[in-house]
This record gives C-alpha cells, structure tokens and sequence, in this order.
C-alpha cells in the first residue's frame, strides 16, 4: 500500500509539472545564416541580406527556467532543437561583446547556444506578442556539429 500511495504521489507531481508546461510558435519573416571556417578558426561575416524565411520555432518551457527550442523549416521539417537554461556567465560577457544591451544567453548541454535579443524566452512563453516589438531576434549557435553554424532570425 505504501508503494501505491508513493507511486501516486509522483504521478500526480508529473501530471501537474508537465501540465503547467507552455509552448509557443513564433513564425520567422527572414534569418541570416554563417558558418565556422574550421581551416582559419573563424567565424564568416554576417551577410549584409537578409534572406525570406518560412521558418519557426516552437518554444516550450520544460519546467522552472528550462526551455526546449525547435526551429522548423518552411516545409514543417525539423532542423535542430535545444534544450536550455539562462546562462548569467554567456549573457554578461555578450552583452558587453556585441553591444546587445537586451541580449539573454541559453546554453544547453552540449554547449550550443540560444540567444534572444529585446525579449527572453520566459516572456516569450508567458505573452508571444513581445515577438513583435521592434529588434526581437532569435539566435542559434550551434557549436557541438562538425561545422559548427549559426542562425538569426527576425
């Protein structure tokens, strides 16, 4: 009896905790894309064009800061997701390097990055409308593939 009333016990946690679990869509309008060049240790410019975007991303926050990041192609193919936490360290050091005063940094475990710029993914998954203020971006950084790349998305 006792192991029924624990097993119960945590079922009912999980139910409540996933069930308080939110997602977003944001749909991109247009994104630019570099890559790391592995042979001069360097990342390429960012392109000056913007290129047209039929991609989104679905945000959903796991539990307490956690949040899991899926970008999606025009065709709803998937690309990459993430799984994150905000990271204090990355965000401090960004926002000073890339002259990005609302820039939020979410790393993930294999040290790939998310990065939103005027909005977080907090607000994001309270109030998807913050998606529409001006300069709202969404980076990727993608560190841990065999040529690492990056996106940013409007």
């Amino acid at each position: 009896m006792k192991k029924l009333s624990t097993f119960l016990a945590l079922l009912f946690i999980f139910l409540v905790s996933t069930s308080n679990a939110q997602s977003v869509r944001i749909n991109f309008v247009r994104y630019k894309q570099i890559e790391f060049n592995t042979y001069i240790s360097e990342w390429e410019n960012w392109p000056n064009s913007w290129n047209e975007s039929g991609a989104y991303a679905i945000i959903r926050n796991i539990y307490d800061g956690m949040y899991e990041v899926s970008i999606y192609s025009y065709d709803d193919s998937f690309l990459v997701s993430s799984t994150c936490t905000f990271d204090s360290n990355v965000t401090t050091k960004k926002r000073d390097s890339q002259d990005l005063p609302y820039l939020n940094c979410y790393s993930d475990t294999e040290g790939d990055q998310v990065w939103t710029n005027v909005v977080s993914l907090k607000s994001l998954t309270e109030d998807v409308t913050g998606w529409k203020q001006d300069g709202a971006q969404l980076y990727l950084w993608i560190f841990s593939a065999e040529t690492p790349f990056s996106f940013v998305f409007e």
